[in-house]
C-alpha cells in the first residue's frame, strides 16, 4: 500500500538512474522561489537544489558543496525518501543571488554506506531571469496587487504604532525578512514571473527606508539578535523594530502543533523578547499559512497577517506598514488562544502521532465528534474566548454601521468615521430558533464589502437572505427544514431585525441516506462535559480493508446502449451538431470506451509542460480526432513549467471578503491558462478548515460554508468566463492529508450535508462547475471516488451537477477500476499512456460487470463538457 498517490506519481515521472548523483529536475533554480516544488516531498529542502542518489549515504561522512570554487556547507541528507529513495538537498538559496547567471556546483566528501566514496559531481545550475511587472497581462498583475493589499489582516494595533508613516526607516528582524513564502506547495503551487519579496517591495514601491545592514545581516536565515554596534546604530535609525515570522504549508503534510510549526521556536520567542526590551516598539508581520500560537503577541504592538500573499506580496506589505494602504482583510479561520482550544484537535492525527501510537496503520479513521461545532461557531456557542474570532480585523480608520430589515432583505449603511480611506466588510449573522434541532449560537447568513470610501463618506449595502443561508437538515424528517419560530438578524453585536416563521417550512424533501455505518456521539451545548470529544475513535488500523466500511447502492434503471451509426462520426462532426454525441460514442469498442476513460498520465516528467493530465486521444482513438484536452493544476496560479501569474493563496484570497475580487482572479488564471493550451483548471479547492493544521487550508478558503461556497463559486464563475472549465474539489471532506488516500472521515448526515457538502452546494448556488474532483479520502462509509448515493444522487439530482466526475489523481477508491465508473466517476485520472489502467475497464465491460450502456452515458457526460471547453 502506498503512502500517498501523489508522491508515487511524481516519482514514476522523474525515472531512474543508476549514475551515483543525478537530476531530479533540470538544474535551474528560481531565485524568488522560496519552497521549490521538491520540499512537497519534504518541507526540509526548503531553499535546496534536489538530486537523487543511487546510494544509500552515510551521514558520517556529510560531504561539501562548492559554489563558483567557495566552501558553502554540507548537502542536507534527509535519509530515504518514501517512493523516491535517497535525495540530497545542496543548499542554495543564500548563494545564489544574481538572476539568470551560470554558478558551478561542485559536491565532494560524500561515502555510501559500505564506505565507499562517491565521485565527485559537478554541473552548472542556472538562475531563472525574470519578468518585471507589467511586461504581459498588466490588468492580471493590478488584480494580484488588488487582492494582495486586500487580504491582509490586522490583528492587532496599539497606540497606533501602524501604520510607519512616510519616509519611515524600518528596521527588519528574523529569517522571515529574507524567507518570503508567495504562495504554498503541492496542486495549488503557483510559478509567478516575478515575486516582490520585503527588500524590492519597500525601496521600489514606498518612501519606506530599509536598513540594509540588517537585512544582510538576517541572509544567513538565523533568528537571532544581531550584536551591540548593529543593533546599537537600528536604534539610532528607528524606535521600531519590525520581526517577521514565517511558515509555509504543503500538500501531502499536516502541520504539526510543534515548536517551528504553530508554536513559534525557541529561538523566534528569544528574538522577540530581545526586540521588546530594545525597542520602544515593536511590530509583527506573520508570513504563515495558517494561525499560529498568540501567546507572544502580548510583547508586540502591532501584528498584521499577511498569510502567503502572492506575487506582489512584497509591494503589498511595504504599502500597508507605510500607511499608502489601509489594511481591509478579515479572518476566514478562528484564531485560537491555544492548539488544544480547538474541539477538532482531539480527531486530527498527525503523522507523528499515527507512526507512535498506530505504526504500520493502513487506514485511519477521523470521527467529527465536534459536530456542528467548528470555528466560530464553537467559540461563541461554548463561549470559549478565542484570541481572534472569525470575520475579525483592524483597520487605520473607523467606521459606523447602521442596519435596518425588512423582511429578508437586509440595509446597511457604512460610514467612514476616521481620517484615511479605508474599506470595511458587512457581515450578517442569524440566531436560529431551537426546534427540534440543536443549533449554534450564531450562523453567518450574508456578506459584503464596501468600495473605498474617503473620510466621511458612506455607502449604503442592500443584501439578501436566502432559504439556504437559514436552512438546516432533519434528519428525522428527511428534509432541509426553517424550523418555525423566531429568527434574529445581527450586525456585530446588534440585533437589527427579527424573521418570524410560524411554522417549520419543507424546503426540500430526501430519500438518499448519507449516515454513517455507526452513529457518532457528538459535541452537545446541552451537555457539553458528557460530550466533550475524547478522540478515542480517531485512530489507526492494520486492517487491509476500510474499517466501519457499508455499500451504498444506486438504481441505474433501464442502462440501455446507444444504436450504432452506419459510419464513422468524428468528433469535428459532433462539434458542428452536438445532437450527434450518442451515436459518437455508440461507434466505440470496449476498449475504446476504456480508453477514453482513462486519463493519459500526468505531464510532471522533467522535461514536460507540466499539465497535470490530459485525455487520451491517440492510438485506436485517433480516428475520431478528439481535441486536446489538457488539465492544470493550481488554485491561484497556473502551476506548469512555464512561469505565469500567481495571486495570494485561496485562504488570503478569501480574507479580502471580496466576491468581485474571486471573480477576476478566476478570469485571469482562466485567460493565462487558455492562451497556455489548458482546458481545464484543477479548482477551486473548497474543503472546509475543519483543523488549523490541515496541510491544504491555504488551498482551501474558509471555516464557514456559505463564505467558503461563494468565494469558491465566483473564482469557478471566472475560470469559465474565460473558457477554461472549472473543477471544484474535492469532494468531499477531504480535510487531512496524513493518509489521505486511507483516512475515513466519519460525521453525522447532518454535519455532513450542512458543512462539509454545504460549501459545495452554496458554489454552484453562485456557478454551476463543470466538472467536480472527488476526495482521496472515505467518507461515512465509502471511498468518495466509488459512492454512487454521493455521485449520482446527491451531487447530479439534488444538487442539479450536469458536468463531469473525475478522481483526485491516482485516488482509485477500494472497489477496483470498474467500480469507480459504477459509483459515478466520468474519468479516471491521471490514467496511464499504457493499458495498465485501461484492461480492467475493458474487461469489467466485456463480461458486464461494468454495463456498456452506463459507460457510453458516461462519456457522454464526459463529452459534454469536451464540446464546450475544448
Amino acid at each position: 500500500m502506498t503512502n500517498d498517490a501523489t508522491f508515487e506519481l511524481m516519482a514514476k515521472a522523474q525515472g531512474t538512474s543508476d549514475a551515483d548523483l543525478s537530476f531530479l529536475v533540470p538544474p535551474t533554480y528560481n531565485i524568488d522561489d522560496m519552497d521549490p516544488r521538491f520540499c512537497m516531498v519534504s518541507l526540509v529542502f526548503t531553499g535546496c537544489y534536489c538530486l537523487l542518489s543511487s546510494k544509500t549515504l552515510d551521514p558520517a561522512y556529510p560531504g561539501m558543496v562548492y559554489i563558483d570554487g567557495k566552501e558553502t556547507e554540507p548537502p542536507l541528507n534527509a535519509g530515504l525518501m518514501p517512493m523516491f529513495g535517497q535525495m540530497l538537498g545542496i543548499k542554495v538559496r543564500k548563494y545564489l543571488k544574481d538572476y539568470g547567471r551560470k554558478y558551478d556546483i561542485k559536491i565532494t566528501g560524500l561515502r555510501d554506506s559500505d564506505g565507499f566514496p562517491l565521485k565527485l559531481f559537478d554541473f552548472q545550475i542556472t538562475t531563472l531571469t525574470r519578468m518585471q511587472p507589467g511586461e504581459v497581462y498588466p490588468e492580471h498583475d493590478q488584480a494580484v496587487l488588488d487582492a494582495a493589499r486586500e487580504s491582509a489582516v490586522l490583528l492587532k494595533n496599539e497606540n497606533h504604532v501602524l501604520p510607519l508613516g512616510k519616509n519611515a526607516a524600518v528596521n527588519v528582524f528574523g529569517a522571515g525578512a529574507i524567507v518570503f513564502h508567495v504562495g504554498c506547495l503541492g496542486a495549488g503551487k503557483i510559478n509567478p514571473r516575478y515575486s516582490i519579496r520585503v527588500k524590492e517591495g519597500i525601496e521600489k514601491y514606498s518612501s519606506l527606508r530599509l536598513n540594509e545592514e540588517l537585512y544582510e545581516f538576517y541572509t544567513d536565515e538565523k533568528n537571532i539578535l544581531p550584536s551591540g554596534d548593529v543593533l546599537e546604530r537600528a536604534q539610532e535609525l528607528s524606535d521600531t523594530a519590525v520581526v517577521f515570522i514565517g511558515r509555509t504549508s504543503s500538500e501531502a503534510h499536516d502541520n504539526l502543533p510543534e515548536k517551528g510549526q504553530y508554536y513559534l521556536t525557541d529561538e523566534e520567542r528569544t528574538l522577540i523578547c530581545g526586540l521588546r526590551k530594545e525597542f520602544r516598539k515593536v511590530v509583527a508581520v506573520l508570513n504563515t499559512a495558517y494561525p499560529v500560537e498568540t501567546v507572544w503577541m502580548e510583547n508586540v504592538d502591532a501584528v498584521l497577517w499577511i498569510g502567503l500573499p502572492g506575487m506582489m506580496g512584497g509591494r503589498a506589505l511595504a504599502e500597508l506598514l507605510e500607511g499608502t494602504v489601509n489594511p481591509s482583510g478579515r479572518l476566514t479561520t478562528t484564531w485560537a488562544k491555544d492548539y488544544k482550544d480547538y474541539p477538532s484537535s482531539k480527531n486530527f492525527l498527525t503523522l507523528p502521532m499515527l507512526e507512535e501510537n498506530y505504526p504500520d496503520s493502513n487506514f485511519v479513521t477521523t470521527v467529527y465528534e465536534e459536530g456542528l461545532y467548528i470555528g466560530y461557531r464553537y467559540f461563541d456557542t461554548f463561549e470559549k474566548e478565542p484570541a481572534f474570532r472569525f470575520g475579525y480585523g483592524l483597520s487605520y480608520t473607523g467606521f459606523s454601521m447602521k442596519g435596518k430589515t425588512e423582511g429578508r432583505k437586509v440595509e446597511v449603511t457604512v460610514k467612514n468615521t476616521g481620517e484615511v480611506p479605508g474599506k470595511e466588510v458587512v457581515q450578517i449573522y442569524a440566531q436560529l430558533p431551537e426546534g427540534v434541532l440543536e443549533q449554534p449560537r450564531y450562523r453567518l447568513v450574508a456578506f459584503a464589502k464596501t468600495k473605498e470610501l474617503s473620510a466621511g463618506e458612506q455607502q449604503t449595502i442592500t443584501l439578501e437572505i436566502s432559504d439556504s443561508a437559514l436552512r438546516s437538515f432533519d434528519t428525522g424528517k428527511r428534509a432541509w427544514v426553517i424550523e418555525a419560530g423566531e429568527i434574529r438578524l445581527f450586525l456585530n453585536d446588534d440585533v437589527i431585525g427579527t424573521i418570524f416563521v410560524p411554522e417549520t417550512i419543507i424546503l426540500q424533501r430526501i430519500d438518499s441516506n448519507l449516515a454513517p455505518k455507526e452513529s457518532v456521539r457528538e459535541l452537545s451545548k446541552l451537555d457539553p462535559a458528557g460530550t466533550w470529544p475524547t478522540g478515542k475513535d480517531t485512530r489507526g488500523y492494520q486492517s487491509d480493508e476500510l474499517p466501519h466500511s457499508l455499500r451504498r447502492t444506486f438504481n441505474y434503471g433501464n442502462v440501455y446502449e446507444f444504436e450504432k451509426p452506419e459510419r464513422l462520426i468524428t468528433f469535428p462532426e459532433v462539434k458542428e451538431n452536438p445532437s450527434l454525441l450518442e451515436v459518437f460514442v455508440a461507434q466505440m469498442s470496449d476498449y475504446e470506451l476504456a480508453r477514453l476513460s482513462v486519463g493519459g498520465d500526468t505531464g510532471w516528467g522533467a522535461k514536460d509542460a507540466g499539465y497535470a493530465g490530459h485525455l487520451f486521444i491517440g492510438g485506436e482513438l485517433e480516428k475520431y480526432e478528439l481535441p486536446q484536452f489538457e488539465f492544470s493544476d493550481g488554485n491561484n496560479g497556473l502551476n506548469l513549467t512555464e512561469p505565469s501569474v500567481g495571486f495570494p493563496v485561496s485562504s488570503n484570497m478569501c480574507a479580502t471578503w471580496n466576491e468581485e475580487l474571486l471573480y477576476r482572479e478566476g478570469l485571469a488564471i482562466g485567460k493565462e491558462g487558455r492562451d497556455r493550451g489548458v482546458s481545464c483548471m484543477l479548482a477551486p479547492a473548497l474543503n472546509l478548515h475543519r483543523n488549523i493544521l490541515c496541510g491544504r487550508n491555504s488551498e482551501y478558503f474558509a471555516e464557514d460554508p456559505l463564505l467558503a461556497g461563494r468565494m469558491a463559486g465566483q473564482q469557478c464563475c471566472g475560470f469559465e468566463k474565460a473558457q477554461v472549465a472549472g473543477c471544484i474539489k474535492h469532494f468531499f471532506a477531504n480535510n487531512a492529508e496524513t493518509k489521505r488516500n486511507y483516512n475515513h472521515s466519519i460525521m453525522s448526515e447532518r454535519v455532513a450535508r450542512e458543512l462539509y457538502l454545504g460549501a459545495f452546494e452554496y458554489a454552484m448556488e453562485i456557478h454551476m462547475p463543470a466538472t467536480v474532483m472527488t476526495g482521496y479520502n472515505a467518507s461515512n462509509g465509502m471511498c468518495c471516488s466509488d459512492d454512487p448515493i454521493l455521485l449520482r444522487k446527491i451531487l447530479r439530482e439534488e444538487m442539479g451537477f450536469e458536468g463531469f466526475v473525475m478522481t483526485d489523481w491516482g485516488g482509485y477508491g477500494d472497489q477496483g477500476l470498474e467500480g469507480l465508473i459504477c459509483g459515478g466517476v466520468n474519468w479516471i485520472a491521471p490514467g496511464s499512456d499504457d493499458d495498465s489502467v485501461v484492461t480492467p475497464v475493458m474487461d469489467a465491460i466485456s463480461s458486464g460487470k461494468l454495463p456498456r450502456g452506463l459507460v457510453q452515458r458516461s462519456l457522454t457526460e464526459m463529452l459534454r463538457v469536451v464540446l464546450e471547453y475544448c
